[in-house]
């Protein structure tokens, strides 16, 4: 196995006649051109096995190897839970502010890196089956093996996998239960937009289920979201679409890429600031049957903190309603597995 101090790459064939550091800058950008040159120069970058100079010209297919020099890590945070485990999967409870990869200067604050070589005790084999956008809190499960990774990698592909989001929205959806069926594409004026418009780049259908949980008034509320297919920002998307955007969603709230660059840059000044720092968007449950086992499986996770807080927060500025839905919407099956988050809006329901 790989040092985790060291990265490599298998030159791709547009970079035919490069040199090394030109290759190293585009491919690994977190360090610039001098310090790559730098770091050449003291033998810590090899081709094919041998080391190299700054000017060494590269040819598709060749094989780069470096050793990583230390640099300031982004801040990211790690209060990670393992929340399920048996002899092949994990299930992991993901704060928000956590990539599961790494990913520019994140070579070490990322839920895999620390999963394999920082946790106690680490799992060295561990990849994940599914992704979450570092800003959305909730399951995420792991394989321990690669056997694993790839008969799982299987169901979610397939859409065999059953997932549970819990999101909080602006405005109140009529009705209070329903299905979104958008098809979902690249936005055409857009370089990190998904959309659901009439010109979209390679729609792909897509589906999801919502249900009203709780309202404060017209002004929010949150949502039950189940999501039928397996779209890059497919709630976000979606509840963007119908009018309800996500709170704290930057991208789906900005109608430019400047002005969600700026929001990005200045958190501050983004819609929401004064209530939550990121989308407000938790996988609350996955269920799925491994093929290793053929025993059905459940992983949940509790509300993170933050939009817990926030849930808290509206409850005693704002006057809630709706506990129905929840109690007429949800088996009590569900509800136990929904875990103390919603015991609180049941207890709450029965007070009233």
């Amino acid at each position: 196995m790989r040092s985790p101090h060291t990265i490599s790459s298998t030159v791709p064939p547009q970079f035919v006649q490069w040199n090394v550091v030109e290759y190293l800058t585009v491919r690994f950008p977190y360090l610039a051109a001098e310090s790559w040159r730098d770091w050449v120069a003291a033998g810590q970058v090899w081709r094919n096995g041998e080391p190299c100079t700054a000017e060494s010209l590269i040819t598709a297919g060749d094989f780069i190897l470096c050793t990583m020099p230390e640099w300031e890590q982004p801040e990211a945070n790690l209060n990670y839970t393992i929340v399920y485990e048996d002899e092949w999967l994990l299930g992991i409870n993901k704060p928000a502010n956590l990539r599961v990869h790494s990913g520019g200067k994140f070579l070490k604050m990322n839920l895999m890196y620390q999963l394999k070589y920082a946790g106690q005790p680490a799992y060295p084999e561990a990849d994940s089956i599914n992704r979450l956008d570092a800003d959305t809190s909730g399951v995420v499960v792991v394989g321990k093996g690669t056997d694993v990774v790839r008969a799982m990698g299987h169901l979610f592909a397939t859409q065999a996998v059953q997932k549970e989001y819990v999101a909080l929205v602006h405005g109140r959806p009529h009705p209070a239960e329903g299905i979104i069926d958008l098809p979902i594409g690249k936005h055409p004026a857009s370089k990190v937009r998904f959309g659901t418009a009439a010109d979209l780049l390679a729609p792909r259908p897509a589906r999801t289920r919502y249900a009203i949980a709780q309202t404060w008034g017209e002004a929010y509320s949150l949502l039950h979201l189940w999501p039928e297919t397996g779209r890059t920002h497919q709630l976000r998307v979606h509840t963007a679409a119908i009018g309800h955007p996500i709170v704290g969603d930057k991208l789906y709230q900005s109608t430019t890429d400047e002005e969600f660059i700026h929001w990005r840059r200045h958190p501050e000044t983004a819609p929401d600031a004064a209530l939550i720092g990121r989308h407000a968007l938790h996988c609350a449950r996955t269920s799925f049957t491994p093929p290793i086992t053929n025993e059905p499986c459940t992983i949940t996770a509790p509300l993170a903190e933050d939009l817990a807080a926030v849930v808290a927060q509206l409850d005693r500025e704002g006057v809630s309603s709706g506990f129905d839905c929840l109690t007429k919407l949800i088996t009590r099956a569900e509800r136990e597995i929904q875990g103390t988050f919603t015991l609180r809006l049941e207890a709450k329901a029965n007070s009233e």
